[in-house]
């Protein structure tokens, strides 16, 4: 072979590979780079957006924490500052004013701030002087500890807004003294202001911090001033803080207690009213409780964390003004501050999405207008392949020698359909003249690489399929089994070797059809009808020509009988006729008389039949009227055939030919004849009382001995290596329905017919041998 003549199948064009760079890998790799070029950008910005949107929000919250403090600071501002004014005012007067003055400046602030609750005033020698609002908050309250009798009493003067007596009371004061009060003791040694720790009233539900100063009066005794100041108030003007949209304000101790924030009255309640129980719980108020245990870890600040996947931010600042252990506690979702940037990214997100879903419907329509260009490239050279195909097909049908001859058998026409097609199976049929049967002239297996032909169908089992043919209209059907036209056909033909699909163009002649092409499973029709037309046209054209006069010995068209020319083979040895079982009639007498009874030319059929299994006498005649049937069909056969002796015992059928002391060179061609037909015969039969093939037929060619035997009637028997070998292939056959020889029947008659190789198989006496499947006339 010539280097010119070896092809690489790996090796691309460059044209190929050019092609592909620049319509698929180019583009695809401009899509993928701006693709990436937009992400980068929009995560650039994304989390620059977003390290802005947590730097603003921290900027938010120093601000709100500035003006919460400054709003808190002066919020308390009267109980600290004032502390100082009315300490200022009352030890620079006489201790008989003292009382008056600290009315004075209590009715002023009660009227005019309204978070502060009450004044106290206590001395050294436990005097003690309030000035409060009533429970109803809308009067004032003046009340005196004095001593009468050695008992002590609280004595209430009430006052409206316009400072006119309404009323006065006493009650026991029991053993009150201010002097051992938390807000006294708590100034000891101190002289600047000191702050308690809040105490809850439940009656009137008021949160209350005290504010102390301890100072000297004019006549040096001690005297301690305290203002009452409610963080109700306090809670109430955090509640109305808005922290950005949902968060919240809390002010706490550095032991975690709430001093005022929202809900304050559910957190006392739940605390038992005990101030000191009145701490954050972490189930409750998760995020401020994580915000206070930043607090306590890392001191103040902002501090940004994530709960449940969802990011907070929290500061945390000291309070002026207030008690050294105050702390003021912000929290909010950073969504809160950074909505209208997450609005933004998102927008540029969904910009840069709209972007790329864009690029990408243009880069797939270019993608798939490039490859509805290349596969219609690819369909325009498989197109000119398959012209090409086709015509070196044609030439070579025509290129044929004999074609329309009636000798030649149609193997080309069936060979190239298959091929073109890629059909698993294509068969040519053939009518009978009177239109009552078909013939298939020759059906080859492209899987197995075979041919077979022979077969007959009978109108009367195929009217459907039959009726089809005759419309003159090519039809294919999927699914053979459910289509009324090619159910039986199915069950007959195409069932042995499982194909479904079928396609049937009818072999048109002048006037009428003669036959027709069937393609079955084939994967490439549609585009083809006018090459299986073609091929039909030369079929019927073929067709026409087998009606002529014939000259040499062939089998005939319509009976299959085998008519001798002047070149055949000698005409069968006369005298003798069929034998059915023991019935012989005086001419065959006559003639076994004459021969010695041993035959060295005896072609031998059996046919095993398997047992049926019978359920009721209905079934049993049934049966019976099918078996007589067959013995009507072998009779027939055995009778245009010219065989010997057909023998019929139990489940099996032995027919033979060549009993003759002289060779009788066409015995073997009738038995083989009559082996197909036979065949054919009960396939049509079984298939139409709806029953599989459950016969097997074996053949063997050789010697064999027999004579008739016994009293009158006597009865003739056939003994012999070649009744035996015969019955061996009978009962080996590979499948229901075949007929499988020797390799000495395959040797005589391979020229005339077409055989399949089975394998060996061992005889006794003979060792192994061959054996063939005996398919159809060649």
């Amino acid at each position: 072979m010539s280097s010119e003549e070896i092809i690489d199948p790996t090796k691309q064009s460059d044209f190929s590979v050019r092609r592909i760079l620049f319509h698929l890998v180019l583009p695809g790799l401009a899509l993928v780079l701006s693709v990436l070029a937009i992400v980068v950008i929009g995560m650039h910005s994304y989390n620059t957006t977003r390290t802005g949107v947590r730097t603003l929000t921290h900027e938010l919250l120093d601000a709100v924490q500035r003006y919460i403090s400054q709003e808190v600071s002066d919020y308390i501002m009267p109980a600290s500052a004032g502390n100082i004014v009315a300490s200022g005012m009352i030890e620079h007067v006489p201790v008989a004013v003292q009382k008056r003055v600290f009315f004075s400046y209590g009715s002023a602030m009660l009227h005019n701030i309204p978070q502060i609750e009450s004044f106290y005033l206590a001395d050294a020698r436990g005097n003690f002087t309030m000035i409060a609002r009533t429970k109803d908050r809308k009067n004032i309250e003046q009340t005196t500890l004095e001593g009468t009798q050695g008992h002590k009493v609280f004595h209430h003067i009430y006052y409206n807004n316009d400072g006119v007596q309404i009323g006065e009371a006493s009650d026991p004061a029991g053993e009150y003294d201010p002097r051992l009060r938390p807000w006294y003791k708590v100034t000891e040694h101190k002289d600047a202001v000191q702050w308690t720790q809040p105490y809850l009233f439940p009656s009137s539900g008021q949160f209350i911090m005290t504010s102390a100063l301890r100072f000297k009066g004019i006549d040096s005794q001690t005297v301690v001033f305290a203002t009452n100041i409610s963080l109700n108030e306090l809670s109430g003007f955090l509640d109305r803080m808005k922290v950005g949209k949902t968060g919240n304000a809390i002010i706490l101790d550095t032991e975690g207690r709430v001093i005022a924030g929202r809900h304050l009255m559910k957190l006392a309640k739940e605390a038992d009213w005990d101030p000191a129980k009145m701490v954050l719980n972490a189930k409750t108020s998760p995020i401020l409780a994580m915000g206070f245990d930043h607090y306590r870890v890392r001191g103040f600040g902002p501090r940004s964390f994530t709960v449940d996947g969802k990011p907070y931010v929290t500061m945390t600042s000291p309070l002026k003004n207030s008690s050294e252990s105050w702390v003021l506690l912000l929290s909010a979702p950073e969504s809160d501050f950074s909505n209208f940037a997450r609005q933004s990214s998102k927008q540029s997100l969904q910009f840069a999405a709209v972007i790329i879903v864009f690029s990408l419907i243009l880069a797939g329509l270019l993608a798939r207008q490039v490859r509805r260009t290349d596969r219609t490239d690819r369909l325009l050279v498989a197109q000119q392949r398959q012209v090409a195909r086709e015509a070196a097909s044609v030439q070579q049908i025509s290129s044929t020698p004999h074609l329309f001859d009636d000798p030649s058998e149609p193997l080309v026409l069936t060979e190239q359909l298959a091929d073109i097609t890629g059909a698993r199976r294509v068969s040519v049929w053939r009518f009978l003249h009177d239109g009552s049967a078909m013939i298939c002239e020759d059906s080859y297996d492209s899987k197995q690489d075979t041919h077979s032909g022979g077969f007959e169908m009978f109108r009367q089992d195929m009217e459907e399929f039959f009726k089809a043919l005759e419309d003159g209209e090519n039809f294919s059907v999927d699914d053979a089994t459910g289509d009324t036209r090619t159910t039986q056909f199915e069950r007959l033909v195409m069932r042995e070797i499982g194909t479904e699909r079928v396609v049937v163009h009818p072999a048109r002649g002048a006037g009428e059809v003669v036959g027709a092409v069937v393609l079955e499973d084939a994967s490439s029709v549609g585009h083809l009808l006018y090459f299986v037309d073609l091929i039909s046209s030369i079929v019927a054209v073929r067709f026409a020509s087998l009606y002529g006069d014939r000259t040499t010995g062939f089998n005939d068209a319509d009976t299959g009988k085998i008519i001798a020319g002047d070149n055949d083979v000698p005409q069968v040895v006369s005298g003798l006729k069929p034998h059915f079982d023991t019935v012989l009639n005086a001419d065959s007498k006559a003639a076994l008389a004459e021969t010695s009874g041993v035959y060295h030319h005896v072609a031998v059929l059996v046919v095993v039949f398997t047992d049926p299994v019978l359920h009721n006498d209905t079934e049993t005649v049934e049966l019976l009227q099918l078996i007589d049937r067959l013995a009507c069909e072998v009779q027939r056969i055995a009778t245009e055939q010219q065989l010997f002796a057909v023998k019929i015992a139990g489940h099996r059928m032995i027919c033979t030919a060549g009993c003759t002391d002289a060779e009788d060179p066409t015995a073997l061609l009738r038995i083989a004849n009559a082996a197909l037909s036979m065949r054919e015969a009960f396939m049509a039969a079984l298939a139409g009382a709806n029953l599989e093939p459950v016969f097997t037929m074996g053949l063997d060619y050789g010697a064999a001995f027999g004579r008739e035997v016994g009293h009158e009637p006597k009865v003739f028997n056939l003994w012999g290596q070649t009744v035996s070998v015969a019955e061996l292939m009978a009962q080996g056959a590979a499948g229901a329905g075949t007929v499988q020889v020797t390799e000495r029947v395959y040797t005589v008659l391979r020229d005339r017919y077409l055989f399949r190789s089975r394998g060996t198989f061992f005889a006794p006496h003979l060792g192994l041998s061959r054996a063939y499947i005996l398919a159809a006339h060649r």
